[in-house]
């Protein structure tokens, strides 16, 4: 079983590598269009930033208490039992879906500053967003990509000793540091250092 993981590791490792190295200067929207390597796996920051367990965006809360009606959230990736920070691309409508509630990704609206939530999964524009060879992942309705998946800048909050979260939400991508929008597809939480 272990190789396996590995096999699948190296195969997201080797589509994410084309997948920036067939981007033209980031501009252009780039899919990793393989099932096996989009479903079910974390979407997670590429910076750790102040996390060495890094951060994947989230659902607050846990298990019973889990509450995906809030606003999501970046937060230390789970190394198991992390259903909750899974997702699949669905790559002919551009959802990003969950696949332990059954609901997609979707912003408040177009503007930057938008928190994300988990929404029934519908035909709006609102959940449509494109893979850039860059690590972006921008809202396709706000225009050519220019709104991103961001973390918020600054420090993260200690939630306790081996967890930390931010706030995400939808930022103008010109006007964002790269680091806090740069994300990769991933099926296993990175070892902490």
């Amino acid at each position: 079983m272990r190789g396996v993981t590995s096999a699948r590791r190296v195969v997201i490792g080797i589509g994410l590598i084309l997948a920036v190295a067939c981007g033209s200067g980031g501009q252009d929207a780039t899919t990793l269009d393989s099932p096996s390597i989009t479903q079910n796996v974390l979407t997670r920051l590429v910076d750790p930033l102040d996390d060495p367990g890094h951060y994947c965006i989230d659902v607050v809360g846990f298990g019973s208490g889990a509450r995906f009606r809030d606003a999501l959230q970046a937060h230390t990736c789970k190394a198991a039992d992390n259903r909750d920070q899974q997702f699949t691309q669905r790559t002919q409508t551009g959802q990003l879906y969950m696949e332990e509630y059954r609901l997609c990704l979707q912003p408040e609206n177009l503007a930057p500053g938008s928190e994300l939530y988990l929404r029934e999964c519908s035909d709006s524009p609102l959940q449509s967003f494109d893979f850039f060879g860059d690590g972006t992942i921008r809202l396709g309705e706000a225009g050519p990509g220019q709104l991103c998946l961001a973390v918020a800048p600054g420090d993260g909050e200690v939630i306790n000793p081996i967890h930390m979260r931010r706030d995400l939400s939808i930022e103008a991508c010109d006007a964002t540091e790269p680091n806090l929008m740069e994300w990769l597809l991933s099926e296993e939480s990175p070892e902490r250092n």
